[in-house]
């Protein structure tokens, strides 16, 4: 038996029972990736070796325009198929094999990018100076460390200023899909993980600025106060677009939820809270993720040591 035809099994009993997004994600990997490479393997000559080789493959030349998977890809794309063997095993189509594959370092691999509080600032009074629905988006995520999907996916009925939370309980996104012509598929889901359906609290400042925003109906979407939903590469686009604009440094979106996460942190946060807000399972996720010291706080220090 082939490899691919145990990866068309593995993927038939997952999507039974995982989230849509998550399958797409799984197909996804599995077509472009994993397929290419293994797909036509016979199962017994899927061995640690030709693993490893793949590994190094994808870390060197990628499959992507030529360019290295990061690091973080190739390990899921390795957990994947550790998963799809201990299926077989399971289904008693092979033995089950224990592989150790080995990372090549990736020195250069860049670190998360957070704005400094200067740079904040000047996002901040940019989105002032020209608030609108989608502006206004850019200043709620930077204050509550929305992630991008739920950004999009919220409602105005998801905001109860009387008692000043947003109410996380959807995400959205565009997903492959074997369906669609095009490939891909908006979908509209409950978040990420079980802890990431949470209530963020609003700053009393993003509540007055909320009251100046004459939204027609709480059941339109916030960044486009209509029944129709701006989705993430159109918002990131427009985000790109309002930082050129303003001469503001690029950082991409995704650095707002770092740059809020680690303004918390600077201004004394209960890392446990923060955890919450940002819908973490861990505190470990929150501090190895998201939190960035700038060098003002480092040198603080190791200005703690005296000498005499």
């Amino acid at each position: 038996m082939v490899f691919q035809s145990v990866l068309e099994m593995w993927l038939k009993e997952k999507k039974e029972y995982v989230k849509e997004s998550t399958y797409a994600y799984y197909h996804f990997e599995v077509t472009n990736y994993i397929s290419p490479l293994l797909g036509t393997l016979d199962l017994n000559d899927v061995t640690e070796e030709r693993i490893q080789e793949a590994v190094l493959f994808w870390q060197g030349k990628g499959m992507e325009n030529g360019h290295a998977l990061k690091k973080s890809t190739v390990q899921n794309l390795v957990t994947l198929i550790k998963q799809v063997l201990k299926f077989a095993a399971r289904k008693g189509i092979m033995e089950n094999t224990i592989i150790e594959i080995h990372f090549a370092p990736q020195y250069l691999e860049k670190g998360r990018k957070v704005y400094n509080q200067k740079e904040q600032a000047q996002l901040i009074q940019a989105v002032l100076d020209d608030l609108n629905y989608k502006t206004f988006g850019i200043l709620l995520c930077i204050n509550s460390g929305l992630r991008i999907g739920e950004m999009c996916a919220l409602k105005w009925s998801d905001i109860n200023l009387n008692s000043g939370v947003i109410h996380v309980t959807k995400t959205l996104q565009r997903i492959y899909s074997e369906k669609e012509e095009n490939k891909t598929q908006i979908v509209i889901t409950a978040p990420k993980t079980a802890t990431s359906i949470r209530e963020v609290p609003l700053s009393q400042r993003i509540r007055s600025i909320i009251g100046t925003l004459h939204f027609q109906s709480l059941e339109h979407y916030v960044l486009t106060d209509s029944d129709h939903y701006m989705e993430p590469r159109s918002f990131r686009r427009f985000y790109k677009q309002f930082l050129k604009k303003n001469n503001i440094k690029e950082l991409s979106f995704h650095c707002l939820r770092h740059t809020f996460a680690t303004r918390c942190i600077e201004g004394g946060a209960d890392y446990k809270s923060l955890s919450e807000i940002l819908g973490h399972a861990t505190i470990n996720t929150t501090l190895n993720m998201y939190v960035h010291p700038q060098m003002e706080e480092k040198r603080k220090c190791v200005e703690l040591l005296e000498w005499k």
